[in-house]
């Protein structure tokens, strides 16, 4: 009978322990913790996929993301600017799509076509295609217009999708866990 009032004070002791602790849990519930930007997460997609990517250069050369488009990612890229990736500076280039400077392609490393420049998408991946860099953007119809990685909202949070073709077929050097982790796992 002793063990049995034991059990119940101690069930009373847990259940108290464990309100406290949702109590806790709900009145902390974002101090501190302000959701990331749409633009921060994407900015930062683009540095990680640059760290499983091998860029040709020199150790000494820059590795380049050229972004095509008005005011993509609110400033949110330019943090990356000067970082170091596997010894190399990160130089972050803006181009507008509306200029000549555009038509004058640059060797980049990561292309990055903005919803601005959504109407010259496919035409602006051919032209850059001579320096084979990985291209993302992050609209419905790009992985068809010949771009490699598309940025895509999954639940709430954003994923990526890959044209395997594209990837295959420029022979770009990718990491394979970039492949495995996009949403369309599948080969098409």
């Amino acid at each position: 009978m002793a063990e049995k009032g034991i059990m119940v004070g101690l069930s009373k002791t847990l259940r108290a322990i464990f309100l406290v602790l949702i109590l806790h849990s709900l009145c902390s519930w974002g101090q501190g913790l302000e959701p990331r930007k749409e633009s921060e997460v994407k900015a930062a997609y683009l540095f990680t996929f640059l760290k499983y990517l091998d860029c040709e250069g020199k150790a000494s050369d820059p590795i380049i993301i050229a972004v095509v488009g008005k005011e993509a990612f609110s400033g949110e890229l330019n943090k990356y600017a000067g970082r170091e990736i596997k010894g190399r500076k990160v130089q972050v280039v803006y181009l507008d799509h509306s200029s000549d400077e555009v038509k004058k392609p640059i060797k980049c490393h990561l292309l990055y076509i903005d919803d601005s420049a959504l109407l010259f998408q496919k035409e602006l991946i051919k032209l850059y295609q001579p320096f084979k860099p990985l291209t993302i953007a992050d609209n419905e119809w790009f992985l068809e217009s010949g771009g490699m990685i598309n940025l895509v909202e999954v639940s709430r949070k954003i994923r990526w999708e890959v044209n395997h073709k594209v990837i295959k077929d420029t022979e770009i050097a990718i990491s394979s866990k970039v492949l495995r982790l996009a949403v369309n796992k599948e080969k098409k």
